[in-house]
């Protein structure tokens, strides 16, 4: 009973600081995508009329979005308006389930539960905070992930209920609705059933329906507009290592700095898993067997990553494949294969090995992960305000692009009709000092640079700004922005401060060096001549302006 005990508190311990984390840094601003995807949708479709049901399967690009309307949509229906930081902690407790769903399979392999431990580690962690702090894509990118490992874990059974196989489809069903990758979990299924040679009346219906699904999904995709931003990937070469990068992409784990590993890692994953599979297809019950369900998993993570590199590559690279919106999938793909080689080499002392080398590894590399991310945690939460700001006082939502795509409109519509839950702290309020910064206020030191970029979608001429004092404190709803000032308007943008060598923060305890930069973009504010001031905002605190006694002339 105590080793149960101890066995469930260690492995809690990186879930229930995954979520406190998510709850300190979710903010109830939408990010970008959001507006179009959810906000526009609600705006339109609230309350339900029959044109409703087609606004719902209208796509977002090529992925129809089905759960992350509906519960928008349910919020607003039973509480009056849509809560994002809700939506955010219901959203990543599918990806609690997918970590049961991979316990399940070492009770089925009868592995001791010590060997497990490492999984948590290394499924919880800030590597892929992009996504679990993003409502939109937790509610198609993730819940994908858990639909269609439900599903296949219904189909890969000794247990043949047709309730389990009817289950199976829905999940698979709803799947081609949450992402376009949930169409993969239609043809693997269809696959699976052909290799465990099912009645043929299911095969039948499996395919039948599927087809139908497949049809209503091109369906709805013709009812959104053509995204023609990125080509196909034409190089065999940059499309096999895009594959792996995807796969791997959890051993980049400082972000960038390790992106080689990532690809090794990938190579390396799928060579253990097809290797141990191939070994494991000549045993009777395989097609039943856990080694068969944890395949069929990665199966549709190598899947997707071949769709990714396939249709996100070009004309950008593999960058891409680096994004952290994919990182969720590399590390389920690591807790899969690391499952799988334990199984298969216990009770031998290799799976002692594996495990003394692998929660270490996981452990590190998730203090790492959130090292690297918590930093920017705060930065973002500042671009939420200022852009929360700009958009309450000057109507203009992303002062950084030029063509703001009725994304205010689409924004400022919502709020009007109390449809978000839109506290964005107290501090989005404009105080009266703001209009008269004090004449005593400190001045600060700062460099100035012009840049000039050829990117439509942007600013041409962005000004950089500088300063070396002071230094950012981590403190809850504590700010630091960059204001542009004149007698008509103030201008909020995000600060930025670096952080310091990990070794820096263990001595001085100091995670930010001393000094901010922000990206002053104009080309949305009206002509006049502005005051560029740093302004420092604190929650029970007098706001602190800094002069720069620099002015930009637009």
């Amino acid at each position: 009973m105590l080793k149960k005990a101890a066995f469930f508190v260690l492995s809690s311990l990186p879930v229930f600081f995954f979520f406190w984390y998510l709850w300190r840094f979710s903010t109830p601003f939408p990010n970008e995508d959001d507006i179009p995807a959810i906000l526009a949708f609600i705006n339109r479709a609230f309350p339900f009329t029959d044109e409703s049901w087609r606004l719902l399967f209208v796509p977002f690009r090529e992925h129809v979005i089905l759960p992350a309307k509906v519960i928008a949509y349910s919020q607003v229906l039973f509480t009056g308006s849509m809560n994002l930081k809700a939506m955010i902690l219901l959203g990543n407790l599918f990806w609690v389930r997918v970590l049961w769903l991979l316990y399940s399979s070492t009770k089925e392999a009868k592995l001791p539960s010590f060997l497990f431990l490492p999984v948590p580690f290394i499924l919880f962690q800030a590597q892929f905070s992009e996504t679990a702090l993003w409502p939109m894509a937790l509610w198609s990118n993730l819940i994908v992930v858990w639909l269609g490992i439900e599903s296949l874990n219904l189909l890969i059974s000794t247990q043949k209920d047709f309730w389990r196989f009817g289950l199976a489809f829905l999940l698979a069903f709803s799947a081609t609705f949450s992402n376009g990758n949930g169409l993969l979990v239609l043809i693997i299924g269809f696959t699976v059933l052909l290799f465990q040679r099912a009645e043929k009346s299911r095969i039948l219906i499996w395919l039948s329906l599927s087809a139908v699904s497949i049809t209503c999904y091109w369906w709805a995709k013709s009812l959104g507009v053509p995204d023609h931003q990125y080509g196909v990937q034409a190089n065999p070469l940059k499309w096999l290592a895009g594959c792996m990068i995807f796969i791997g992409n959890y051993g980049d784990f400082v972000a960038g700095s390790l992106r080689n590993l990532a690809l090794a890692l990938g190579f390396v994953l799928t060579t253990i898993l097809f290797a141990i599979n191939f070994l494991q297809i000549r045993n009777a019950g395989y097609f039943t067997s856990f080694y068969f369900k944890l395949a069929a998993a990665f199966l549709f993570i190598l899947m997707t990553g071949a769709a990714v590199a396939l249709l996100r590559t070009e004309p950008v690279g593999l960058e891409a494949m680096y994004l952290g919106r994919y990182r969720h999938y590399s590390a389920l793909a690591v807790s899969i294969v690391y499952i799988t080689f334990v199984s298969y080499v216990y009770p031998r002392h290799q799976a002692n090995w594996m495990f003394y080398v692998t929660l270490p590894m996981s452990i590190l590399v998730s203090i790492l992960s959130y090292y690297k991310d918590w930093g920017y945690r705060y930065m973002d939460n500042q671009r939420f305000f200022t852009d929360a700001y700009n958009m309450k006082y000057n109507n203009t939502l992303y002062v950084e692009k030029k063509d703001q795509m009725a994304f205010p409109q689409i924004f400022r519509e919502t709020l009007d009709k109390h449809l978000l839950t839109a506290e964005q702290t107290q501090l989005v309020k404009q105080p009266s000092d703001w209009l008269t910064p004090p004449a005593d206020s400190p001045a600060i030191s700062t460099t100035i640079q012009t840049d000039t970029s050829t990117d439509t979608s942007g600013c041409s001429t962005v000004y950089n700004v500088k300063s070396e004092e002071p230094v950012f404190q981590l403190q809850e709803e504590e700010m630091w922005v960059w204001m542009l000032k004149n007698n008509e308007h103030s201008y909020l943008y995000p600060s930025t401060s670096i952080k310091t060598k990990p070794s820096q923060l263990v001595r001085n305890f100091a995670y930010f060096k001393p000094g901010f930069v922000g990206e002053i973009a104009v080309c949305r504010l009206p002509k006049g001549i502005y005051s560029l001031f740093l302004v420092h905002i604190f929650k029970n605190h007098s706001i602190r302006f800094y002069k720069t006694n620099r002015t930009i002339v637009i």
